[in-house]
C-alpha cells in the first residue's frame, strides 16, 4: 500500500469501545493520537436517511480525569459556538459512558499531508492554492476571534495552534480550521493559564515563546508561519530541539520566501513578512486584515474548485481507499430501517464515489497530539469477542433459569413443609425473612 493509501484510515479492531456510542455507528478509524482517536461514524435516520460524521473519542481512562473532562467540554462549548463555513463544525457531545465529541466529517486532507506530499514528488504546492488555503483560514480564524456570548460581550477566543495540521481542507476546495482544544478564552469554565507556553513550538508567535498575554496577533503569526512553509515547502523555525526551535521563532533572520520559491507572484512576500514581524504592532491586527491583503494580489486560479481537484488529483488513491472501507463497515453497524429501504452499496456514496453528505474533520489533524494510542485501545469489538459475549449472556440466561426452577419449587412446597406461628402475619415464613 502507498504512502498515501497508508493515511487515509484503517479498520476498526478489538477494543473496548462499542461499535456504537450513542446514535452513532462506528465505521473506521481515520486516526489516533495521545488524547483520543477520531472516526469515521454514520447516524441513521427513518427513511434512509444516513449522515457521515467524525467521532473524536477519548482515551478511556480520561474519563475519570475531572480535569481534562472539564478542558474536552470547553471545547465542545467553544467550537460549538462558531458557525461559520470555515471552522468545523461541532455537532453533538457526550460525557456518559465514554467522552466523544462528533463533528463534520471532511472527505480531504491536512494541510500539513498535502505539503509533505508536494515535498516528496518534489514539488510545492503552486501559490494560488495555497493563498486560497490561507484566505479561507483566516476567515474562519477570525469568526472565532469575534465569537460573543449571549450578551454580545466578546470572549477573546485565541486559537493559540493554527498550524499545518489543524488546517482541513475538503475536497469540496473549503478549508477550515479546527481543534479548539488549548484555545484562550476569558470565558472558559476551565483556568486558561497565560504564563504557560501552548502550542506546537515550530507555529509559536513571540509572544507565545516569551508567555506574554494572549491576543488574536499571536494567531496572525502562526498563521504567517504556515503559509510561509506552503509556498516554501521548507520548515521555518524547526530545529533539532525545543529549545533550539524557540530560539529560531524569537531571533532567526526571516527570508522572504521568493528567495525559496523563484515563483512566487509579485506583492506576495509584502504580506507575508508583515504577518511574520516579531513587534505584533507592525502585524496585521487580525486575521481579517491579513485575508483582505492576500485577497488584493493579482493572483489568477485562487477559486475554491482550483483547491478541490488539486486534493482530489493529489490524494486520489487514499480517498478512494477510504470511500472503500466506509462501503464495506459491517452489515452490524447499519440501522435497519434505513438497510431496508435502500442499497447497501449506494447509501453512503453517490455513484462517483463522493459522499452525499455535507458534513465534514478529516485524519490526521489529530495524529499530531503528544503520546500514541493504539489502534486496539478504541476501536470496535471483532466478531470473536462478539460471539463470546453472546455465548456468555446465553450461559448466564440459562443459568438465571435454572435458579429461577429451583426457588419457585421450594416456594411451592414451603406451605406443607411448616405452619405460621400464631404471632406471624398469615402467609409470612421465617425463610423468607
Amino acid at each position: 500500500m502507498s504512502t498515501d493509501r497508508r493515511s487515509a484510515a484503517v479498520a476498526l479492531g478489538p477494543s473496548n469501545v462499542p461499535s456504537t456510542l450513542g446514535e452513532y455507528s462506528l465505521l473506521t478509524k481515520l486516526a489516533s493520537g495521545g488524547m483520543a482517536t477520531v472516526y469515521v461514524a454514520r447516524k441513521s435516520g427513518v427513511a434512509g436517511f444516513e449522515r457521515l460524521v467524525a467521532i473524536k473519542c477519548c482515551h478511556p481512562h480520561l474519563r475519570d480525569d475531572e480535569e481534562f473532562v472539564n478542558m474536552f467540554l470547553d471545547e465542545a462549548r467553544l467550537a460549538a459556538s462558531i458557525r461559520h463555513p470555515n471552522v468545523v463544525a461541532t455537532l453533538d457531545v457526550s460525557d456518559d459512558d465514554y467522552l466523544y465529541l462528533v463533528m463534520e466529517y471532511i472527505e480531504g486532507c491536512s494541510l500539513g499531508n498535502l505539503v509533505r506530499h508536494a515535498s516528496k514528488a518534489g514539488t510545492m504546492v503552486p501559490p494560488a492554492i495555497a493563498v486560497r488555503i490561507m484566505i479561507d483560514t483566516l476567515l474562519g480564524l477570525h469568526a472565532a476571534h469575534e465569537l460573543k456570548d449571549s450578551d454580545g460581550t466578546t470572549l477573546g477566543l485565541v486559537h493559540r495552534d493554527v498550524s499545518p495540521q489543524n488546517i482541513l481542507i475538503g475536497v469540496d476546495g473549503v478549508s477550515r480550521i479546527t481543534d479548539f482544544g488549548i484555545a484562550f478564552a476569558s470565558a472558559r469554565s476551565t483556568v486558561t493559564q497565560e504564563g504557560r507556553i501552548k502550542g506546537k513550538f515550530s507555529y509559536l508567535s513571540p509572544e507565545q515563546a516569551r508567555s506574554q498575554p494572549v491576543t488574536r496577533r499571536m494567531d496572525v503569526f502562526s498563521a504567517g508561519t504556515v503559509l510561509w512553509e506552503t509556498l516554501t515547502g521548507r520548515p521555518l523555525f524547526r530545529r533539532a530541539d525545543d529549545a533550539a526551535t524557540i530560539s529560531a521563532v524569537l531571533t532567526s533572520t526571516v527570508q522572504p520566501p521568493s528567495k525559496i520559491n523563484r515563483g512566487l507572484p509579485p506583492g506576495l512576500d509584502a504580506v507575508v513578512m508583515k504577518a511574520l514581524h516579531r513587534n505584533p504592532d507592525s502585524r496585521f491586527q487580525t486575521a481579517a486584515e491579513f485575508a483582505e491583503a492576500l485577497e488584493r494580489l493579482p493572483i489568477e486560479g485562487m477559486a475554491s474548485r482550483a483547491v478541490g481537484g488539486y486534493v482530489q488529483k493529489t490524494f486520489d488513491a487514499g480517498l478512494k481507499d477510504r470511500r472503500e472501507l466506509i462501503r464495506q463497515a459491517p452489515e452490524q453497524h447499519r440501522d435497519p430501517r434505513s438497510s431496508q429501504s435502500r442499497p447497501r452499496t449506494t447509501t453512503t456514496l453517490d455513484g462517483q464515489g463522493t459522499p452525499t453528505s455535507p458534513s465534514q474533520v478529516t485524519a490526521d489533524q489529530i495524529t499530531e497530539l503528544p503520546g500514541s494510542i493504539t489502534s486496539t485501545q478504541v476501536s470496535a469489538p471483532s466478531n470473536e469477542e462478539i460471539e463470546h459475549r453472546r455465548m456468555r449472556g446465553i450461559l448466564a440466561a440459562a443459568m438465571l433459569l435454572l435458579v429461577g426452577s429451583a426457588l419457585g419449587l421450594l416456594l411451592a412446597r414451603a406451605p406443607t413443609d411448616a405452619s405460621p406461628s400464631p404471632s406471624q402475619p398469615p402467609n409470612h415464613h421465617p425463610a423468607t425473612k
